[in-house]
């Protein structure tokens, strides 16, 4: 999902196909499946449950915790209306073209969060996915909803489904305008009291509110 340009992949096959002996295939073959393990295995370990220890209560304090954070997400979208067959899939075509790029950059940052261990829940939603994690901020990257755990509220959700809307207005340029602009008054706000006051009263925030229904 990653590879933004199919045919440039085929070209550069074909080039080594041309260049390499058959017999060098196999020691190809196996640093290919090496760094292909090195990329996968680290995500997976993520999914393994880990044993549970042999204390008297019937859920350790880590499991209610994502019990919470399960029950919250579930109610934060199921204030979220429904789209239809027709918008979810214009949306999701949209993504891997006119979004392509902050689509990509959401791929990625939801496979760093993986690999640290800082998902607690994921949860689909229209043509979105909301992933709750342990990170300090929310962030809308194409088809990923990023939520902090302690800001997860239908609010929060409708907040970031609307920089989402957004990102279909401006397609690959989302990240230059919205995410830009974001993301230097963020940073600005965690030193000026005014500017954290209001942060929700300018653009693009105030826009994001509105597209996503955010009373």
């Amino acid at each position: 999902m990653t590879q933004s340009d199919p045919r440039k992949g085929q070209f550069g096959y074909a080039l080594i196909m041309r260049r390499t002996r058959v017999q060098g295939l196999p020691r190809i073959a196996l640093v290919f499946c090496t760094m292909m393990a090195l990329l996968i295995v680290p995500v997976l370990a993520q999914q393994v449950p880990r044993k549970t220890s042999t204390d008297a209560s019937p859920l350790s304090s880590r499991d209610e915790h994502q019990l919470s954070v399960a029950e919250r997400l579930a109610a934060a979208v199921k204030g979220i209306p429904s789209i239809s067959a027709e918008s979810r899939l214009r949306r999701s075509l949209s993504h891997a073209t006119f979004c392509l790029p902050q689509n990509v950059l959401g791929i990625l940052y939801y496979g760093f969060a993986q690999v640290i261990g800082s998902v607690l829940h994921t949860s689909e939603m229209n043509e979105v996915t909301v992933v709750v994690t342990k990170l300090p901020f929310g962030v809308s990257l194409g088809r990923y909803i990023f939520i902090p755990d302690a800001l997860v509220s239908e609010r929060t959700v409708r907040h970031e489904y609307g920089h989402t809307m957004q990102g279909y207005r401006h397609g690959p340029f989302y990240l230059l305008l919205e995410g830009l602009t974001s993301f230097v008054r963020a940073a600005a706000a965690l030193v000026s009291p005014t500017i954290a006051g209001g942060y929700y009263d300018h653009w693009p925030e105030n826009e994001a509110d509105k597209l996503g229904g955010v009373n």
